[in-house]
């Protein structure tokens, strides 16, 4: 295999490599002919951390401190960083003549990403600590990531990989998105498509919350609360982004956009904000019981809103690490530890809530036994989110290292 250099997004910072060497792994690698943006994967280690510390919260803190079980919002960030990285190259191919990636090409890439570190963390989790329903006559249904889609699945397997059954419908229908807006848009002035899609993609993100808020006021429990279509209102600030950076890739930015890419402070401020409201003023979750378990449910309202500051917050985020650069904000998403623990990231999402689960120990109450460790209940929250990290760390950085990176070399 030729070494090529890497190709970085217009102001992204990265250093150097050596001539002729591509220093980025694989597993971060965009299409060949695409830029990178690799502060990006900072952002992965900070979605990743959120969710750890919401579920870790959820094992000891009551269900409405606010700062605590909204830190879930990460998955919104997940999402909104996989509608930018994976809808780019599309768009970018039909408004700048950039190369475009066979759809096997495309398809192969998300598979070898995704499958076989799930599968690991899946096998090796269901033998220990043990997962439900893997190892029965439906373990296919969790090895297909097809448990959203029955309320009997649901809870069974790895809690969190709900989210990458939608990425999976994401990735699928990805494509068929970018070659309807291609033959919708394809024909217009450039201008005129980068509007045209704009509108469009609000329009899908509004509809999305809407059919979340007519779900919710009907009913609580269908599936399609946790499949792509009441999620969409997460991917397409992700893709209207990506519509935005590649329209502005070889021209200056507008006085707004430029005004904020020159002080992140803005961008980061608003998501801050919006996480803030979320965490005080939105209402809910209240309690309802699904059999043996306790489900924390929100009224059509409150989840439409909570769904619109999450996907606001993520956004806010994820702004500086496309448009702009230098300054202590993209300094600090510079830092090398915080770009490692976005490269392993992938892994620390799928082991860390069972292993969580092992540490605390619950009872039929709130609270974590600790495995009979007393000085660990002065701080439960803390305890329990830095030790499920540091063991969440370990299990993903040998999954990177023994079977992702080995694997990740064919995406090219």
């Amino acid at each position: 295999m030729t070494a090529t250099a890497p190709v970085i997004a217009p102001g992204a910072a990265q250093a150097s490599p050596a001539p002729g060497v591509d220093a980025t792994p694989d597993v971060v690698a965009p299409p060949p002919g695409h830029p990178r943006f690799p502060l990006i994967d900072s952002l992965r280690a900070i979605a990743a951390i959120a969710v750890v510390l919401c579920h870790a919260g959820g094992l000891v803190v009551a269900s409405g401190a606010g700062f605590i079980s909204h830190a879930e919002a990460g998955v919104a960030l997940f999402f909104a960083i996989s509608g930018f990285l994976l809808y780019r190259p599309f768009v970018s191919a039909r408004l700048n003549g950039a190369p475009r990636s066979a759809i096997v090409t495309y398809l192969r890439r998300r598979i070898l990403r995704i499958v076989p570190a799930y599968w690991l963390a899946l096998t090796v989790l269901a033998i220990w600590p043990g997962l439900n329903g893997v190892f029965t006559g439906h373990f296919w249904i969790f090895y297909g990531f097809g448990q959203i889609y029955d309320n009997g699945y649901a809870l069974g397997g790895i809690g969190p990989a709900w989210t990458l059954c939608i990425e999976i419908t994401f990735y699928l229908l990805l494509p068929v998105y970018a070659a309807a807006a291609a033959g919708a848009f394809g024909r217009l002035p450039r201008r005129r498509q980068v509007w045209a899609e704009l509108t469009l993609l609000a329009a899908i993100g509004l509809a999305s919350l809407a059919y979340r808020y007519m779900l919710r006021e009907r009913t609580s429990l269908s599936f399609v609360l946790n499949a792509l279509p009441t999620h969409l209102d997460w991917f397409v600030p992700g893709m209207a982004l990506a519509v935005l950076s590649a329209a502005w890739q070889d021209s200056p930015l507008p006085r707004g956009a430029a005004l904020v890419a020159r002080r992140p402070v803005l961008s980061v401020g608003f998501a801050l904000a919006a996480y803030s409201v979320v965490s005080l003023a939105v209402g809910g979750p209240f309690p309802f019981r699904l059999g043996p378990h306790v489900a924390l449910l929100y009224t059509g309202a409150e989840d439409v809103e909570r769904h619109a500051l999450y996907a606001a917050a993520a956004i806010g985020l994820l702004i500086p690490a496309v448009l702009g650069s230098g300054g202590r904000i993209r300094g600090v998403l510079s830092w090398p530890v915080l770009a490692w623990l976005g490269l392993i990231s992938y892994g620390i999402y799928l082991w860390h809530q069972p292993l969580l689960i092992e540490i605390c120990q619950p009872g039929p109450a709130l609270g974590c036994h600790f495995h009979g460790a007393p000085a660990l209940h002065r701080s439960p929250l803390l305890a329990l989110t830095i030790s499920g990290l540091i063991l969440a760390v370990v299990c993903a950085a040998a999954s990177y290292y023994v079977v992702e990176r080995p694997i990740l070399r064919f995406k090219r």
